[in-house]
């Protein structure tokens, strides 16, 4: 969970002003995909507002110029928290798209095998391959912890 959740909306912190005037919350962003295009955003205005400063030849004013270096310094530092919720939005969904451990599988394989072993065969003939079993891979058998494995 991102840790601007328990944060009230604060724009220009944790609510990004897009170019279109809607507000995006950085909670509210719920894929990598859409992060990516609101940092392309920020990226365009970034860039709008540094070329209006590097060509300004004064006649806007320092009002206008004080205001400009404002709005860049702002758009600037919304964007490591949309990187941020990005790469939380990355993580997740790759997570996400893992498929079912391997072992989990397999130790489901092996519980049916053990379960129905123990149906098919006697009770010491079970015992006897168990033993067996413990002779062969002791430290399969061995306890950790004072619990089973």
């Amino acid at each position: 969970m991102s840790a601007t959740s328990t944060e009230r909306p604060i724009r220009g912190v944790n609510v990004v002003v897009l170019s279109d005037g809607r507000e995006v919350h950085l909670d509210d962003i719920t894929t990598a995909a859409e992060g990516q295009a609101i940092i392309d955003d920020l990226d365009g205005a970034i860039l709008g507002i540094e070329d209006q400063l590097a060509f300004d030849d004064g006649r806007n004013g320092p009002v206008w110029r004080k205001r400009a270096e404002m709005a860049l310094k702002k758009k600037r530092r919304q964007r490591p928290g949309v990187q941020q919720r990005i790469g939380e939005l990355r993580r997740a969904e790759k997570r996400a798209a893992q498929p079912e451990p391997v072992t989990l599988r397999k130790d489901v394989k092996r519980k049916a095998f053990v379960d129905a072993a123990e149906e098919m065969l006697t009770p010491e003939v079970f015992a006897e391959v168990w033993a067996r079993a413990a002779e062969r891979m002791p430290v399969a058998f061995a306890e950790i912890e004072g619990g089973e494995v």
